[in-house]
């Protein structure tokens, strides 16, 4: 089996698209993609870059590539479950990319208006031992998806691979341990003279504990910048972390969130069909390529009383929403790496819970319903001060629906969607009432959660297009960002 690999220049930075017939795999991709004889990748992992392991149970894996060996070919996603991969495969043919938008322009498919994409990928998330890994087309091809597996294809089978679980650790000194060793080995693989381009390391960071513990765990990769939000929502409540940056010793970019800073609406729906990850549009970013350390889902991972559910889990991140997959397309745009420290060992769920109840962290338990010790003792031996960080939950993903864009080419492509498909977009008054309730419902959700009483939030119903915008923003983005591929390209795949 070989590698026949172009780059399409005009492409999203970060996108790959493979063909697999009996003895080649023909690839299409990005400018920012690394590539030998042997493998392509976007991204960096926990292992040598020479030697292209990344197939080969690497302990941590950012991002997604391609690995030949022999008569065998691998696909592989990252192991914080934030990116996806999605495949077709035909008689003759095996299709796969790291973008659902590239995958319907170049297989020439077209998603159903009337399916609950949206939700279906939410589902899965969160329980997707129990869901068909499908998503159907109107062209009769039935589109797969990944968001951690690893895919394997050679003459004989075609089949998706979960990862072994991690190495073990029985203290929080030993998970400390454990954390520290991938962050070395990651930084070992960024600043690999052999790569063909550089990524600088920045970290999210906020009043809350998982953000801030992530940008402390992946301080040994030389964290540059830490990116915050000083205000957030119509509340205007306050979850800068710049004082937790500082303590850190990590220089702030601060933004005040504004709904006519938002961008990227099209990248970001195409992600999950909703605008949970608009804030990462407030920030400008490297001109070429940026690892971006977040904490998606430091809530599971590190909370202190671990659900039973959990405990035949293989990994705790594949039985629960993970909201950065919103973000999946955006960043293979904007050339980003999503680095998730909380995914670092959250396959052993059994030692998180030995280390959450074990006497030793009893000094670093402060009560209440928002209470993770792990995180906190990370910070407060790093000499942030207890009341500074993980007293109240804040949380500032942009949840709220939004029907206005501030790009007029957009609005208009969107609103001729709608109508097309026989929906009316909410006006700018309408719409900016549905964003009010909206808040009113999250902060009743926090009051139902706080005081433990029926979650009356339920109870108040808005409308909800998330499968439309999610058929909008990939339909578009695989007219705009990857219609146009040489005539010489398609000849070869």
């Amino acid at each position: 089996m070989k590698l026949c690999r172009q780059q399409v220049n005009h492409w999203p930075k970060l996108s790959w698209f493979a063909k697999v017939t009996d003895d080649t795999v023909s690839v299409l991709h990005g400018c920012r993609v690394e590539y030998s004889d042997e493998w392509i990748f976007e991204g960096t992992w926990a292992g040598e870059f020479g030697k292209g392991d990344f197939d080969r149970e690497a302990p941590v894996i950012i991002g997604t590539g391609i690995r030949l060996r022999k008569n065998t070919v691998s696909f592989v996603c990252s192991s914080s479950a934030l990116d996806r991969l999605f495949y077709v495969n035909r008689k003759k043919e095996l299709l796969v990319s790291n973008s659902l938008a590239c995958l319907l322009s170049v297989a020439n498919l077209r998603l159903d208006s009337a399916f609950p994409y949206s939700k279906t990928l939410r589902g899965y998330l969160k329980k997707h031992r129990y869901r068909p890994k499908t998503l159907p087309t109107l062209d009769g091809d039935e589109i797969h998806f990944l968001t951690y597996e690893k895919l394997v294809y050679s003459q004989e089978m075609l089949e998706e691979q979960i990862p072994a679980a991690e190495d073990d650790f029985t203290s929080f000194e030993e998970y400390e341990e454990f954390l520290r060793s991938r962050m070395f080995a990651i930084r070992g693989n960024l600043q690999d003279e052999q790569r063909r381009f550089k990524a600088a390391p920045v970290a999210t960071i906020s009043k809350g504990y998982d953000s801030a513990a992530s940008a402390a765990i992946a301080k040994p990769l030389g964290i540059r910048s830490a990116l915050t939000i000083s205000r957030v929502g119509k509340l205007w409540h306050d979850d800068s972390g710049e004082e937790i940056a500082e303590k850190l010793g990590i220089p702030v970019k601060s933004v005040i969130e504004r709904r006519s800073a938002y961008r990227d609406y099209d990248l970001v729906l195409a992600g999950l069909g909703l605008s949970d990850g608009l804030n990462m549009t407030l920030f400008d970013y490297p001109d070429d390529l940026t690892l971006l350390v977040v904490g998606t889902r430091g809530d599971v991972v590190w909370q202190k009383a671990l659900r039973k559910e959990l405990d035949n889990s293989s990994h705790f991140l594949d039985r629960h929403d993970t909201t950065s997959c919103d973000l999946a397309e955006w960043r293979l745009h904007k050339g980003v790496f999503l680095a998730n420290p909380p995914s670092i060992g959250a396959s052993r769920v059994d030692c998180l819970k030995q280390i959450n109840r074990s006497a030793a962290m009893d000094p670093w338990r402060i009560g209440g319903g928002y209470d993770r010790p792990i995180p906190r003792r990370i910070l407060e031996q790093q000499g942030v001060g207890r009341d500074k960080f993980g007293m109240k939950k804040l949380a500032s993903v942009s949840a709220w629906q939004r029907f206005q864009l501030n790009d007029s080419d957009l609005q208009n492509d969107l609103e001729l969607f709608f109508e097309l498909h026989g929906k009316r977009m909410p006006g700018q008054v309408l719409g900016g009432l549905v964003d009010i309730v909206y808040g009113l419902r999250l902060k009743l959700a926090e009051l139902s959660r706080e005081k433990k009483f029926m979650k009356f939030s339920e109870f108040v119903r808005l409308p909800d297009y998330s499968d439309l915008l999610f058929v909008w923003a990939n339909a578009r983005l695989a007219r705009s960002s990857y219609s146009i591929v040489p005539q010489e390209s398609v000849a070869k795949l």
